[in-house]
């Protein structure tokens, strides 16, 4: 049986790498930890999108409402800028966990923890995705307001 250091079947270990082993497994648990965050984030992104659409369009429901009953009644509009603020900060908050991952995957690369080709380009791209849906369905909801 071989041991550790012998072993060429460790997780994204550089020839060079004298690390000890501990460490080694240590910086890439950390890297797929920082991974499972951005999701994480995307998925808190999302939810306040959808949130912001869903408050948009109900506020839409109660202002028709008094007028297919026939009655007169003020808009209000609190629902529409709710909505529409739940939706860019749902955009927003996907771009600034975007630019936190770059900044770690940048540093993991530095230090070697990361493995090569792997996790920047697919989920910063899907990231970014989400956020330029969310600003198109921002735009949505500000210019359609009837």
């Amino acid at each position: 049986m071989r041991s550790a250091e012998e072993s060429n079947d460790e997780p994204f270990v550089r020839p060079d790498d004298v690390r000890p082993y501990a460490e080694r497994t240590a910086g890439v648990m950390v890297y797929y930890a920082a991974e499972r965050t951005l999701m994480a984030w995307i998925r808190v992104a999302l939810a306040m999108m959808a949130l912001g659409f869903v408050v948009d369009r109900f506020g839409l429901v109660l202002r028709m409402l008094p007028h297919m009953a026939g009655v007169a009644s003020k808009p209000a509009t609190y629902s529409f800028w709710t909505g529409s603020v739940l939706v860019f900060g749902g955009s927003v908050l996907a771009v600034v966990a975007a630019v936190r991952y770059i900044g770690l995957e940048i540093r993991f690369r530095r230090e070697g923890c990361a493995a090569p080709g792997h996790g920047l380009p697919l989920g910063v791209f899907f990231t970014l995705f989400t956020a330029l849906v969310g600003v198109a369905i921002g735009v949505f909801l500000v210019t359609v307001r009837y």
